[in-house]
């Protein structure tokens, strides 16, 4: 099933789709804890989405395809498979999609991706320098739904937020379906640009992105990524720094009611970062669902 259908489907009685992102565990037992936690959910997410790391290409096992076909197969739950141009050319971008094609997976989220750390740029492909490009290919070589990322407080690589809303444009002219916001945690600054977004005259869906913060090490890297934090966040943080529990319980309830705020202001979807974690996934959808 396409997940554009999804959101037609639930759009159209004015509800929200609710989705859950994973990533591929680096060991068996890890892939294991994934497959029990979706088995044990008693509210199926409307779909999930697997990541698929920078260093991914058509010669490596494809962990994400694995996942994403058996949480399909097994559990009747759609999903997503990520997809990134930073390691690959159009060769084997081709062959990566032959793959996903021949798994019946078919919805992607195309991005450009990091560069790998250590990775030296002269050694990497040099096709695709933009999302787009990648989003182009994809639509050439099959009929699937491609989802694109945007980023509620600019790309960390693009400072002019004109410049944010003209990614996105482009994006869409080379065939996103439907587009997924980079994580945030001030709402005002995701619906500014939903708000922008609309009024481009773009159609598809947008699904906010919603990370807890469970632990203190979680910020550097929510920074990294562009994320601010405002104030009220900023106190929980120091407030619960040395009680790792009361901290996690604080970065739930304040997740909840980002997305209590978004469902009210009728979004059309909440994307949720689960960290691989099976209460947050189990919690999410026991709320929401």
């Amino acid at each position: 099933m396409k997940i554009t259908d999804i959101y037609k489907t639930k759009n159209k009685k004015d509800k929200a789709v609710i989705s859950l992102e994973i990533f591929p565990p680096k060991t068996d037992a890890g892939v294991e804890t994934i497959y029990k936690t979706v088995a044990g959910l008693t509210h199926k997410p409307d779909f999930i989405s697997v990541t698929y790391g920078a260093m991914g290409s058509a010669t490596q096992e494809n962990k994400t395809l694995k996942i994403a076909e058996k949480i399909k197969k097994d559990y009747g739950i759609e999903t997503m498979h990520h997809l990134t141009s930073i390691n690959n050319d159009p060769e084997e971008i081709s062959k990566i999609l032959s793959d996903i094609k021949a798994k019946n997976v078919n919805n992607i989220l195309a991005l450009r991706g990091d560069r790998p750390v250590g990775a030296e740029i002269s050694k990497l492909p040099d096709d695709y320098h933009y999302a787009y490009e990648l989003i182009e290919d994809i639509k050439k070589n099959g009929d699937f739904d491609v989802a694109a990322a945007i980023y509620p407080e600019g790309h960390v690589n693009s400072a002019l937020e004109v410049e944010n809303i003209e990614h996105v444009k482009r994006k869409y002219e080379a065939g996103a379906n439907l587009f997924v916001s980079q994580l945030f945690f001030d709402n005002e600054k995701f619906l500014r640009l939903n708000d922008y977004i609309r009024h481009s005259g773009i159609e598809a869906p947008i699904a906010a992105g919603i990370m807890p913060v469970l632990q203190k090490s979680q910020i550097e890297r929510m920074i990294f990524f562009g994320a601010s934090l405002p104030t009220r966040l900023i106190k929980i943080v120091n407030k619960y720094k040395d009680s790792p529990d009361d901290l996690q319980k604080a970065g739930m309830e304040y997740a909840c009611k980002q997305i209590d705020d978004l469902l009210a202001r009728g979004v059309d979807g909440v994307h949720i970062y689960t960290m691989n974690k099976p209460f947050v996934a189990n919690t999410m959808m026991e709320n929401y669902l």
